[in-house]
């Protein structure tokens, strides 16, 4: 072989590799992603005017000031069957407009469109087909449309290898040379923490929040996605903190603060023990019903830059006593957020002592009230809350030298 022809299939062959190896160097979700999807609120029964009125509240209530960024159209929107050249349509009679123009509209916001697909040969409960052997066809139509994020689901994908399938449309996504997110809905079969964070920015460990204290232990060992109570999905994250990072994020499901199922009180501890995970926070609730109480959790500034800490360590459980737990996460100015979790049946007393935090040399720190927006001031060794049952308190802790 010539030496020019083999410097040329050296850069070929090094080009290559960087677009495999790097995939993810594109700057997208170096905090976790945030904003709204439609199927906890409404499944299958989407249609145009309720996107579009959807993301005029993301931006009416506060919720696209305070970082809320995706309008995330889930399953639901397809047409039965692809066009004569292969290519996704929309359902004519839920989005008469098209996609394009959905997509657009949500940009002429501010906004973020997403879109969903599934990576079998049929989405989830719909029918509609799936992308299985058109993933560049379908990441080129979307491309095409403007979208921004694509949710990738795990129906009908009997026989598949999840690693092989979900990289093919990673690369796919990648040809089209348009920024967009990849969301791995795998359910956590296949232990997507170990191979997604090479080909996505988020991957889905556990199945479906069912938006419930802690039902579905009956199916927790059960694989295909099964739905369980959100306490069951958090108790899943605590061995997969050193997976998550800048561009790369377990997922433990949608929101479903706002939603039948949810008090008020665990709808507060959902949302706080998700900004401890650094996990995408999605909202799922019907906004054009939220009341204020929802709208005061989902808005919550403080909270929110929690979960948004630009180091992206996520947090983990530090001590558990019986019902009481503490959950914990560094944060890049050297504090750490802490949120005192009560499982239990009846309000509860919860120490955190400063050592708790492994802050062995610490004696005097202080205190925020995330929720209560309170300064509490410098305390000595430990701090002491009486937390409600199934409910929490969050605080930002910080010694006293920095």
């Amino acid at each position: 072989m010539k030496p020019a022809r083999i410097l040329a299939t050296a850069m070929i062959v090094t080009v290559l590799w960087a677009t495999c190896t790097s995939a993810l160097d594109n700057g997208l979700a170096q905090t976790p992603p945030m904003g709204w999807n439609s199927w906890n609120a409404y499944e299958l029964k989407i249609n145009e005017e309720l996107i579009r009125s959807a993301a005029d509240f993301m931006v009416s209530s506060g919720m696209k000031d305070a970082g809320y960024q995706y309008v995330i159209v889930d399953a639901g929107w397809k047409s039965e069957n692809r066009a004569a050249n292969g290519r996704l349509v929309a359902d004519a009679k839920k989005f008469p407009s098209g996609m394009k123009a959905l997509a657009d509209s949500i940009h002429a916001k501010g906004l973020k469109f997403g879109i969903y697909t599934d990576a079998g040969t049929g989405d989830c409960d719909s029918g509609a087909p799936g992308s299985k052997g058109y993933e560049s066809q379908d990441a080129a139509t979307f491309a095409a449309w403007g979208v921004d994020l694509v949710k990738v689901d795990w129906c009908n994908s009997e026989g598949l290898n999840a690693k092989e399938v979900y990289t093919r449309m990673s690369r796919a996504i990648l040809a089209t040379r348009r920024p967009m997110v990849l969301s791995v809905c795998e359910w956590g079969d296949n232990q997507p923490w170990l191979w997604a964070g090479e080909i996505a920015h988020m991957w889905r460990t556990t199945g479906d929040d069912k938006g419930c204290w802690d039902c579905g232990r009956e199916t927790m060992n059960k694989p295909g996605g099964y739905p369980r109570g959100w306490t069951l999905i958090l108790d899943a994250q605590s061995a997969l903190q050193g997976y998550a990072g800048p561009g790369r994020w377990n997922d433990p499901d949608m929101l479903q603060v706002g939603n039948a199922g949810m008090n008020l009180e665990e709808s507060r501890a959902q949302f706080s023990l998700w900004s401890i995970l650094a996990a995408p926070l999605i909202a799922g609730n019907d906004l054009h019903t939220m009341p204020p109480e929802i709208a005061g959790i989902l808005l919550n500034k403080e909270v929110i830059a929690v979960d948004q800490d630009p180091k992206g360590i996520q947090g983990n459980r530090v001590k558990k006593e019986g019902e009481r737990e503490i959950w914990a996460r560094p944060l890049r100015d050297g504090s750490q957020a802490v949120v005192l979790f009560n499982r239990g049946e009846y309000s509860s007393e919860i120490t955190l002592q400063w050592r708790d935090l492994n802050w062995k040399d610490t004696k005097v720190a202080t205190v925020r009230d995330l929720w209560a927006h309170q300064d509490w001031g410098a305390m000595r060794d430990a701090y002491t809350a009486n937390v409600p049952s199934h409910g929490v308190k969050m605080i930002r802790v910080t010694p006293a030298h920095l």
